[in-house]
């Protein structure tokens, strides 16, 4: 916010990375709240995996996401697939554009993807979820395989 105070200096935006689990803590909302209303120039990235490290994203909250949380405190809202890397890039990119716009705002952006490991090495995600979900993920929707794909298919 200083930034924009001093034309001289390079426009620039911080970045403030979460997974959704983070997104039912009150510090988020408040987070989004402020940003909002003083307009700071802020890409809130949340990566969306499906479980907040044991909690399946049903038992977490009700609704299809975190992005309408974002439209909710009327922040400008990106949903993308998490697994393509070109696509999180390209939202980036954009979101970058919308939040340095008149002066500054906030953007969410909500990358949809699965998480195939445990969340930690003390989890054992086996505890609350089937091998047969995870070895299909890693098989239907792996982000590595996806881009080895198409950069041979680029030669």
């Amino acid at each position: 916010m200083q930034d924009r105070q001093n034309p001289l200096d390079a426009p620039r935006v911080v970045a403030c990375y979460f997974g959704e689990g983070a997104a039912s803590e009150g510090d988020f909302h408040a987070a989004l709240n402020i940003a909002a209303t003083r307009a700071c120039p802020v890409i809130f990235l949340c990566r969306n995996n499906g479980y907040a490290i044991s909690t399946p994203t049903l038992e977490q909250y009700r609704g299809d996401g975190i992005a309408s949380r974002g439209v909710g405190y009327g922040i400008d809202t990106i949903r993308v697939d998490g697994n393509d890397i070109f696509a999180v890039r390209e939202a980036t990119t954009r979101a970058r554009e919308m939040a340095l716009q008149d002066g500054g705002r906030p953007v969410l952006i909500e990358c949809m993807s699965y998480r195939v490991s445990h969340h930690s090495t003390s989890d054992d995600s086996f505890a609350y979820r089937a091998k047969v979900e995870v070895e299909d993920w890693k098989r239907r929707d792996n982000p590595i395989t996806r881009l080895r794909k198409w950069m041979e298919g680029k030669g």
